[in-house]
């Protein structure tokens, strides 16, 4: 372990894990577009993302803090597993992002607290023992269909719209993808769960029943998708699709994962997300820029190393 690093304010926002808020982001937006294909991107919006942002930053804090002995041992993420942050000072900063987000969430409304709330919830119930449910098999990919497909679209939506019941057939294209999604990042995390003692989907099935169920899901995912017309989630569907089947045909052919195929796999889907709202809400071109830019540099500076990347981790 590092001794204490000085002060730097960009560990702290870096903390947060900016590139996994993007898919936050994403579906934040997309729920809000859906809600109402018509209308701008209002103040009242841009404060419903900043909240759910801070309160799903502060989870992404837990995730670190009990993970921090098994990042040290596989040398990722080391804000926290190379003591550049102290961890007192990482509590600090989880319990005031929890604070503001949901005192704030408080003044838009009783279903947008809601989601907060139950955001929360999960995301404690996600990292932390008893329950711990990313160490536990199908729970794992559930529970992250239901936060992002789910919690986090419905956060989007009820900033603008209410919640109506045929607006969870609007839903359930983007929870089954998500599940793909989720299961192939847990087929190249199987050893590394094993030693950590973590039941994961793919731990518990093995990498090829994990392989054949993502590509179902996802192919359920597009087919759903297409009944809605849904062009938002279709076309990273349909898109990726194919690298799923390939992935799946070559670990039954090889008994042997892919991994370099597998990480674009889970990967791609996102950047395909990340690009179409983009083009509904062209603002947030510059800010995704200046957010990948500033982690680029930061982690070239910091650590000398290359991230964000598509295809290593």
């Amino acid at each position: 372990m590092k001794t204490l690093q000085s002060f730097n304010l960009f560990d702290y926002i870096l903390l947060l894990r900016p590139l996994i808020l993007i898919p936050v982001w994403n579906f934040y937006l997309i729920g809000n577009h859906l809600a109402d294909t018509k209308a701008w991107f209002s103040i009242k919006s841009f404060l419903g993302l900043f909240i759910y942002t801070m309160l799903m930053g502060g989870i992404y804090i837990l995730n670190q803090i009990t993970d921090i002995e098994t990042d040290r041992i596989n040398k990722k993420l080391f804000i926290l597993s190379e003591n550049y942050i102290p961890l007192r000072n990482a509590y600090i900063e989880m319990f005031v992002l929890w604070g503001f987000s949901i005192s704030l969430a408080l003044f838009f409304g009783l279903p947008f607290f809601l989601i907060v709330v139950f955001s929360l919830l999960l995301g404690v119930s996600y990292s932390l023992p008893p329950i711990k449910l990313k160490g536990r098999p199908f729970l794992d990919a559930l529970s992250n269909g239901f936060g992002y497909g789910i919690l986090n679209f419905l956060a989007g939506w009820v900033i603008l719209r209410n919640f109506e019941w045929d607006t969870i057939t609007k839903l359930l294209p983007y929870f089954f993808s998500i599940l793909a999604v989720f299961i192939n990042t847990t087929i190249v995390d199987i050893e590394g769960d094993k030693k950590t003692g973590d039941n994961t989907t793919s731990v518990f099935i093995g990498a090829g029943a994990s392989y054949i169920l993502s590509t179902f899901l996802l192919l359920c995912g597009a087919i759903l998708a297409s009944l809605n017309k849904d062009l938002i989630c279709l076309i990273p569907s349909t898109i990726s699709l194919p690298l799923f089947f390939y992935v799946t045909l070559y670990y039954l052919k090889n008994k042997k994962i892919n991994r370099r195929f597998t990480i674009v796999s889970f990967r791609l889907p996102g950047v395909i997300f990340t690009i179409i709202t983009c083009l509904i809400y062209p603002g947030y071109i510059p800010f995704l820029i200046l957010t990948i830019g500033g982690m680029k540099i930061y982690y070239k500076k910091r650590f000398n190393i290359n991230y964000p990347s598509l295809s290593q981790g």
